[in-house]
C-alpha cells in the first residue's frame, strides 16, 4: 500500500492585533491591512479559489513581510497551483520567520518528504515542530511523521504512529497507517487488530481492504481474504488496489 501523507492545514482565523496607542500611523494602518489581507487570503483558499487567495496574501506580505502564517499559506497556494519552486520558498520563509511555529515546521517537513523525497531532512523539521510544548493538534504531529518515515524506517515509523494514536485513539487514518508497518514488518496479528480498529471507525476504503486482504491470506485465512477482496471489487472497482488484486489472480493462473 502506498503510504498517504496526511496534509492537514489549520485555516484558522487569523485575529489581527492592531496598536492604536503608540506608533506611526503607517505603521498601524500597513498591521490592519496585513490582516484584512490574510483574513481574506485565508476565505478564498477555504474556496479553493487559488489565484485570488494569492493575489491578497502577497498583499499581506507586502504590508508585513514577517508574518510566518502568511508566508506558510501562500506556499500552499503556490503548492496547489503547481509552482514548487516558489512553494518551497514561502515555505522556508515562513519556518525563518518563525523557528517556533509548528505549522511552518510541519508544512515544510511534508513538503520536503512528499516533494522532494527526503524524509530524513523532513523529519528533523517533524522532530522541531514535536519539540515546541502545547502544541495542538500533535497527534497529527507524529502521524505525519510517521507516514513520511514509512519508506525509511518501519521501526521508526511506527514509534511515531503509536504516539499519534495514544494521543487521539479512535483517528482512522493513523490505525490504517498502522495495520500496514505491523504487516510489513510481519506482525499481522497486530496488523489484523489495527485494520479492525480502523473499518470499526470508518468507512471501508480500498486501501484498508487490499490490506484486510493480504493479511488474512499471509494468516492463512481464504474465507475471510476472498470477503475482503469481493468487497474491493465490488465496492471500488477502478482502484489501483482492485489493479493490483486482479493482476495478482491473473499472475496465479
Amino acid at each position: 500500500m502506498i503510504a498517504r501523507l496526511l496534509i492537514v492545514i489549520a485555516l484558522l482565523a487569523v485575529t489581527a492585533c492592531i496598536t492604536t496607542t503608540t506608533g506611526p500611523t503607517i505603521q498601524r494602518n500597513d498591521a490592519e491591512a496585513a490582516a484584512i489581507n490574510l483574513d481574506l487570503g485565508i476565505t478564498y483558499l477555504r474556496q479553493g479559489n487559488m489565484q485570488q487567495a494569492r493575489i491578497k496574501l502577497e498583499r499581506s506580505i507586502e504590508a508585513d513581510s514577517k508574518s510566518p502564517t502568511a508566508h506558510r499559506l501562500l506556499g500552499l497556494v503556490y503548492e496547489q497551483l503547481g509552482d514548487q519552486r516558489s512553494a518551497e520558498e514561502q515555505y522556508r520563509i515562513a519556518v525563518r520567520q518563525g523557528p517556533k511555529d509548528a505549522d511552518a515546521l510541519s508544512q515544510l517537513a511534508i513538503f520536503v518528504c512528499t516533494q522532494r523525497g527526503d524524509q530524513k531532512g523532513a523529519l528533523k523539521y517533524f522532530d522541531r515542530a514535536l519539540d515546541i510544548p502545547l502544541y495542538q493538534p500533535r497527534y497529527l504531529l507524529f502521524i505525519n511523521a510517521g507516514t513520511c518515515a514509512k519508506s525509511l524506517d518501519l521501526e521508526l515509523a511506527e514509534n511515531y504512529l503509536r504516539r499519534g494514536v495514544e494521543l487521539n485513539p479512535n483517528y482512522s487514518e493513523a490505525l490504517l497507517q498502522l495495520g500496514d508497518v505491523t504487516y510489513q514488518r510481519g506482525n499481522y496479528l497486530q496488523s489484523r487488530a489495527f485494520v479492525e480498529r480502523y473499518l470499526a471507525a470508518a468507512n471501508p476504503s480500498s486501501q484498508a481492504l487490499w490490506l484486510g486482504y493480504k493479511l488474512e491470506s499471509a494468516l492463512g485465512d481464504p474465507d475471510t481474504a476472498n470477503d475482503y477482496a469481493k468487497q474491493l471489487v465490488r465496492d471500488f472497482p477502478e482502484s489501483a488496489e482492485t489493479m493490483l488484486l486482479l493482476e495478482q489472480r491473473r499472475n496465479a493462473g
